[in-house]
């Protein structure tokens, strides 16, 4: 399932988000060895709040395989509070603009490969609903060269810099009327691969 996760059901789901958490941690902080608060084996941090919402692939059990995390880019977020000097002119900002954080992979490449293409297609789908023209990002070079060859269009913030151990830059991807159809040829889905849901009225809020 795919699972659109805020503050309005966040209560729904608890023991799939501790599983988002625990998996945030263990990829982040004991594989990437990032600096990051962490506590009683899960990952987060004080962008983790009531304005946050989680875009979570599960397994039938209920259990985490994938996430993503968007941030409104209208008020606090990570690239304007904690990598501002990736940004070589002024931050893009607004209630269209959200930001892509906290991107949680499997780390089998086949496994990693296919719940890319599901989150792509679902960040896709609540850009649709939620009014979204573009998301912004701080990406390592070589998920960048991904975006790029999949046909997504990226406009660089600023010149890369070191961030993570890895060369990372700050990114505006922007939601094109195409952007649906190059995603459908480059990074496809099965066709039994879930979807988000249209029908969350509250999406547009």
């Amino acid at each position: 399932m795919l699972r659109l996760i805020d503050r309005r059901n966040l209560e729904e789901f608890p023991d799939l988000v501790r599983s988002m958490h625990r998996d945030r941690k263990r990829l982040f902080v004991d594989i990437f060895r990032w600096d990051l608060p962490n506590e009683n084996g899960e990952e987060r941090d004080a962008f983790d709040d009531d304005d946050a919402s989680y875009l979570v692939l599960a397994d039938n059990a209920g259990r985490h395989i994938a996430s993503i995390r968007f941030l409104r880019t209208d008020r606090p977020h990570l690239l304007d509070t904690v990598f501002p000097e990736l940004c070589e002119a002024s931050i893009p900002r607004g209630p269209a603009i959200r930001e892509i954080t906290r991107l949680c992979l499997p780390l089998r490449k086949r496994d990693r490969i296919a719940a890319r293409n599901i989150l792509a297609r679902g960040i896709i789908d609540y850009a649709r609903a939620a009014g979204v023209a573009s998301y912004t990002a701080v990406c390592h070079m070589s998920f960048l060269s991904e975006l790029l060859s999949a046909g997504w269009r990226c406009t660089p913030l600023g010149l890369p810099r070191a961030a993570g151990g890895a060369p990372a830059g700050a990114v505006e991807i922007h939601m094109d009327g195409d952007t649906a159809d190059l995603l459908a040829a480059n990074w496809r889905c099965p066709p039994a691969a879930p979807r988000l849901s249209q029908h969350r009225p509250e999406l547009a809020a």
